[in-house]
């Protein structure tokens, strides 16, 4: 995304479409095939490490800022493209952590009656460093404690 030059002959609609497909081929396999892959635990936490690891590289450090006129003209900005692309980024995420919360997968580790365990903490951690999502994360947590 920082290499996009900044010239008229790059059509940002369809980097957004591609980035879309992208986050989406990252997300849908993995949730298709969860089940599966949880039971096997050592290899479930080292692919969903290097998904988290993606996550922090695609969503950065700083939380994105939303300019007041971003919805009312309809062209495709490189700081719109990278808007977006936080938000789905950050969305699928949520998703993924929400199913995962679901199958008893991931506890809240700040709760007392849950035992934390080696996914919970990374999980957690890694999200923690990313700075997009910080804000996201105490609703994140209480969502565990359900």
């Amino acid at each position: 995304l920082l290499r996009i030059p900044r010239n008229d002959d790059i059509d940002l609609e369809e980097i957004m479409i591609e980035l879309e497909l992208c986050i989406s081929l990252l997300f849908k396999p993995f949730l298709h095939h969860l089940k599966n892959l949880v039971s096997l635990e050592q290899e479930f936490l080292g692919i969903w490490i290097s998904m988290l690891g993606i996550m922090t590289h695609l969503l950065g450090d700083d939380a994105a800022t939303m300019e007041e006129d971003d919805y009312d003209d309809g062209i495709m900005t490189r700081e719109k493209l990278f808007r977006v692309t936080k938000e789905l980024g950050s969305e699928h995420l949520r998703n993924a952590i929400m199913v995962l919360i679901a199958m008893n997968v991931l506890v809240n580790d700040e709760d007392d009656e849950a035992q934390p365990n080696q996914i919970s903490s990374a999980t957690w951690a890694a999200i923690g460093s990313i700075g997009y999502c910080r804000p996201l994360i105490a609703e994140w947590k209480g969502t565990a404690q359900c």
